[in-house]
């Protein structure tokens, strides 16, 4: 069926979600797909980005069989239904093996691998994890490090290396794929019972407040979006999906991979890192080519940077579509990509607590550039005033902005720890997403900002998104992210970073007085503007703003310490997030005494709304 608007959702919500996903659990799906789709290729790994690398494909029914024999694997080693097992692994076939059959034994946790040891040591001790799947030094060099600190701080874990063939063994390390072949594959040895709340796995959100939750995902919630999540595409199975994106993230591992599976679609992996990988951008149109790629999967980042790549001689004629989400794409990308390529965009919303995508636009609808379209089926989605408290106030009027807020079976029934449900979780099943937004007539959702995302001046709203959208309209920007400089006066002034597309140059004056022609807000027009050599990300490409705050933080402090810095006094700022304060500048000063430094730094900072602490050098 295509869906084209809102009354065609509300057509398939008339009858009951188990009539449109039988699968009441991951195995189902699995073992199913692997019956449905026999023989056909479900998992397609690219080694590398060029015609004469190595591609190893995965058949529908091997992927079932791999599953079970993992599910096995866990539980012949002792891990049982409600213990967790940690995954490390970058994109190999061995990972969604890993994931699912964790989800069929235990309870998964896939975790960003780029974090360091002791994060990831963090992370798997509120998960309380039992085991860990880690990707050993042929796969991926940068993980297996790590492990070593990690079982350190984890007595007893049991610990699984995925690509140790051939490399010495080591105590307490058992060699997965040398393990797995040794499991059956056609049943499960010690089966678990899996009802549709049956709790899978433990996603951590995407880390950009520096302070991960672990969100629950069930198994019945899990393939709800594996079915709602492909559907406004209509794409017959034997599909290709190009998923260049991390599997500890939903969009990598459940729209990206559990939704093709589901499908019968070709999940195409190219290289371990994905668009992680310079060389998959640079030869990005070549794989779509050589795989005849049917949709492409990418964050707005990578979605820009592929635009900047040479199309000339490649038949793209198999691309139908693009699917994007993680943050707004820029509508002046979309218009770009539709313009040049003749090829939709579909813009997607959605978060790790939604199992997923929530919200999309039409495929074969009107797609609304800007918009994050339509909410799926089943689940609800409104704009609401919400109180400080987490009270719910009532509704927003058509195209006022509010709360977005979501409810539904997609919805995870809660973090691992309680305490983070406080401000989220809100009364009659309601999760606030921590977006603003609006809704317009014909149900689309647009999305405004963050609640907590706001430059805020002299108590005057600015959304950053608004200064974006101006900055990437300028031919030199590729990327573009405004924040809150802080402000002693103001509280905040709005200032943004901009990353140049290749051999393009700007200054800082060009890109300030094209924002000044570009925004109709005097207020918004940024105060400064810094180009810098490479945005900084999350492990899923998404722009990661904490890193940019804490510099414009920092930008400001130094400023601010400038009457301070004479006759040989020094003072050095280091801007961090702090579990009391939020955000921490500390100040080390040489040349004053403890107490004289204290007082000047007082006099000098004080009308700062971020705290600082002076230390000695």
């Amino acid at each position: 069926m295509k869906i084209r608007t809102q009354a065609d959702i509300a057509q398939l919500e008339k009858v009951p979600v188990a009539e449109h996903v039988p699968h009441r659990n991951i195995l189902d799906l699995v073992q199913h797909a692997g019956q449905a789709y026999k023989g056909r290729t479900a998992i397609r790994y690219l080694a590398g980005t060029g015609p004469q690398d190595a591609v190893r494909d995965v058949t529908f029914e091997e992927l079932a069989a791999a599953t079970l024999q993992t599910a096995n694997l866990l539980r012949a080693h002792g891990i049982g239904p409600d213990d967790t097992v940690t995954l490390l692994m970058p994109s190999v076939p061995e990972t969604f093996f890993a994931l699912w059959g964790a989800e069929v034994a235990a309870i998964a946790n896939p975790v960003n691998y780029f974090l360091n040891a002791s994060q990831i040591a963090g992370i798997m001790k509120e998960a309380k994890a039992k085991a860990l799947i880690a990707a050993g030094p042929s796969i991926f060099p940068d993980i297996w490090p790590k492990v070593d600190a990690i079982r350190a701080a984890l007595p007893g874990l049991k610990v699984f290396r995925v690509g140790g063939t051939g490399s010495a063994p080591e105590v307490g390390v058992i060699e997965f794929e040398k393990a797995l072949a040794e499991q059956p594959g056609d049943r499960l040895v010690a089966p678990k019972k899996l009802e549709q709340d049956t709790v899978a796995a433990l996603f951590h959100t995407g880390g950009t407040t520096g302070l991960p939750k672990l969100a629950q995902h069930t198994h019945g919630a899990l393939a709800l979006a594996a079915w709602s999540n492909a559907l406004l595409f209509d794409l017959e199975p034997g599909s290709v999906i190009l998923n260049p994106l991390p599997q500890f993230h939903v969009g990598g591992s459940i729209f990206g991979a559990l939704s093709g599976v589901a499908s019968g679609w070709t999940v195409v992996i190219p290289t371990p890192l994905g668009a992680r990988n310079p060389n998959v951008v640079r030869d990005y149109w070549s794989i779509v080519e050589r795989n005849k790629v049917t949709l492409g999967g990418a964050v707005p980042t990578t979605l820009a940077a592929i635009m900047n790549v040479p199309r000339d001689g490649h038949d793209l004629s198999s691309l139908k579509g693009f699917v994007s989400g993680g943050s707004t794409v820029p509508v002046e990308l979309i218009r770009r990509i539709e313009r040049e390529l003749g090829t939709p965009v579909v813009e997607g919303y959605g978060m790790t607590e939604v199992h997923c995508y929530s919200t999309m636009n039409p495929m074969h609808g009107e797609r609304r550039a800007g918009s994050v379209g339509l909410p799926l089926p089943y689940l609800q989605v409104r704009v609401a005033d919400v109180a400080p408290d987490g009270t719910i106030r009532g509704d927003c009027k058509l195209g006022e902005i509010g709360h977005v807020l979501m409810r539904g079976p997609q919805v995870t029934p809660g973090y691992l720890d309680p305490r983070h449900n406080a401000g989220a979780m809100l009364a009659d099943g309601w999760l606030d997403s921590g977006d603003l937004g609006r809704l317009d007539a014909e149900g689309y959702l647009w999305l405004t900002g963050r609640s907590k995302d706001l430059i805020i001046r002299g108590g005057h709203n600015i959304d950053p998104l608004m200064i974006e959208e101006a900055l990437i309209r300028h031919p030199a920007v590729e990327t573009a992210a405004a924040v809150g400089l802080p402000d002693s006066y103001a509280g905040e002034l709005p200032m943004a970073f901009v990353q140049l597309r290749p051999g393009a140059e700007a200054t800082p004056d060009e890109l300030r007085e094209f924002c000044r022609k570009e925004i109709p807000e005097r207020a918004a027009v940024p105060v400064q503007v810094v180009p810098i050599p490479v945005m900084p990300l999350t492990g899923v490409g998404k722009i990661f703003k904490p890193a940019l705050r804490l510099e414009a933080a920092k930008r400001a402090f130094d400023a601010a310490l400038a009457p301070l810095r004479t006759n040989g006094v020094t003072a050095e700022v280091t801007v961090r997030d702090d579990a009391s304060h939020g955000t921490l500048a500390e100040v080390r000063v040489a040349g004053l005494s403890h107490e004289d430094a204290v007082k000047r730094c007082a006099e000098l900072l004080g009308g700062f709304q971020i705290r600082h602490a002076v230390k000695g050098a």
